[in-house]
This record gives C-alpha cells, structure tokens and sequence, in this order.
C-alpha cells in the first residue's frame, strides 16, 4: 500500500511537470511568434514557476548535502 502511494505522488508529479513544461512552450511559441527574444519567455508566469522550482531544489541540494 505504501508502494502504490510513493508511484501515485510519482505520477503526480511527473503529470504537474508536463502541464507546466506544456504551458512554458506555448507561451515560448505565443512569444516567438510575436518577435520577442528569447529571453523574454522566461518574464512569463510558467517560466518564473520554473525558475523559482529550479532554485528550491538547488538549495535543498546545497542545505541536505
């Protein structure tokens, strides 16, 4: 029972990784399209929840070893 609730928490996270990585490439498309840089993607809401996910699991790697 406690493997079926690590593989359901694993596929959740999984699935909110690809909605997020979904929506970041449309709006990076949505963008381009637009003749925007490509930095610019990154000022959008999916890029700043992608960067702010980036930097909590650095600190975690430098805070746990």
């Amino acid at each position: 029972m406690e493997k079926l609730q690590a593989y359901i928490g694993y596929i959740a996270i999984v699935g909110v990784a690809l909605i997020l990585g979904r929506w970041y490439a449309r709006e990076r498309d949505r963008l381009m399209a637009q003749g925007e840089p490509w930095i610019r993607s990154w000022t959008t809401l999916p890029g700043i929840l992608i960067l702010v996910v980036l930097v909590i699991l650095i600190g975690l790697k430098f805070y746990f070893g």
